[in-house]
């Protein structure tokens, strides 16, 4: 599920977003204690200079990689924008396993994910 957003600026795909009311915009999420969105298109500008792109809010979609991924996955935590796994912690979804045929996961990757 996405919806087109008004976004702080132009963020990369990948970047995990979250609400900024002050601003009324979606921003780089700091955590995973609201709720998050992962940009899934590159932002476009419009005429007043804001910028805007499609977010998912749910289901699969691919979010960057704040740090190594084990390969076998896990729960799904924030920060500073990207994702990472801490399995002792209720994450907001999932990060997949790694694909057979894909190299493990590092920084910066984009790596698939279920919000949930």
């Amino acid at each position: 599920m996405f919806v087109k957003v008004k976004l702080s600026g132009n963020l990369a795909i990948g970047t995990v977003v979250s609400y900024d009311s002050t601003n009324s915009h979606w921003t780089t999420a700091s955590n995973d204690n609201d709720m998050i969105g992962v940009i899934d298109r590159t932002p476009i500008q419009d005429v007043d200079s804001n910028w805007w792109a499609k977010v998912s809010f749910a289901g699969l979609t691919n979010a960057l990689a704040d740090r190594a991924i084990p390969d076998e996955g896990g729960e799904l935590c924030v920060v500073n924008g990207k994702v990472f796994v801490d399995n002792t912690m209720d994450g907001c979804g999932i990060i997949a396993p790694k694909s057979a045929d894909l190299p493990s996961r590092v920084a910066n990757d984009l790596v698939m994910v279920h919000l949930k």
